[in-house]
């Protein structure tokens, strides 16, 4: 009998452990890199094909606008804009959209949900862990290839106005900026008034 208990009870420990390892694997997966060991050039991209030209001449396309405004608001339901209610919540970003000046992009979050672990995902395009939550508070600077890694490479201007994570994220990327902590617990209006008031004035002097 002993030797049986003893053997029932090696089983249950091992069984633990190894639920406790595809525990940790789920919760903590391990991110995946792009297959490039450094940053892409856009030298390295393959150039679109001319229209009514020879197979094989080919160049990169003309850019479609020379300025381009990217509004991103985070833990916005989609219907509250492009829903029955969007005329009456945001009716400004809803004409824009319905008159076919803008695009409308919705991503669909998965956990992790904070802030720092979302915009990695959004511009790098790779799956972040939840080893990442515990840095949102002191995002260190984003080496991998990026969105707007590429961007001031490719020579754009960039100006930005919002949660300063973005501005630990990508430290020298930014032309001009004004980063606003989003721990304003006594009110609800800071962090949106201040991105807006610094827009305005921007615009106003550009």
């Amino acid at each position: 009998m002993k030797v049986r208990s003893s053997v029932f009870a090696s089983f249950i420990l091992i069984f633990e452990v190894v639920g406790i390892a595809l525990f940790l694997r789920g919760f903590f997966p391990v991110p995946v890199k792009s297959s490039f060991s450094s940053k892409s050039s856009l030298s390295d991209q393959p150039k679109e094909p001319l229209a009514g030209d020879a197979p094989n001449s080919s160049r990169l396309p003309q850019p479609l606008f020379k300025r381009v405004v990217i509004m991103l608001v985070d833990a916005l339901r989609e219907d509250f804009v492009l829903g029955p209610s969007g005329r009456m919540y945001m009716p400004y970003t809803r004409h824009l959209v319905e008159k076919g000046s803008s695009q409308s992009f919705v991503a669909k979050a998965r956990p992790p949900t904070v802030t720092m672990p979302r915009i990695k995902a959004l511009t790098t395009g790779s799956i972040p862990g939840f080893i990442d939550v515990v840095m949102n508070l002191n995002s260190p600077a984003l080496l991998e290839d990026n969105l707007i890694w590429q961007a001031k490479t490719a020579g754009k201007r960039i100006v930005f106005y919002g949660d300063d994570t973005w501005v630990r994220l990508f430290p020298k990327h930014f032309m001009e900026y004004d980063g606003t902590t989003s721990f304003f617990v006594s009110d609800y209006t800071e962090v949106r008034l201040s991105p807006t008031a610094n827009a305005q004035a921007y615009s106003l002097q550009h």
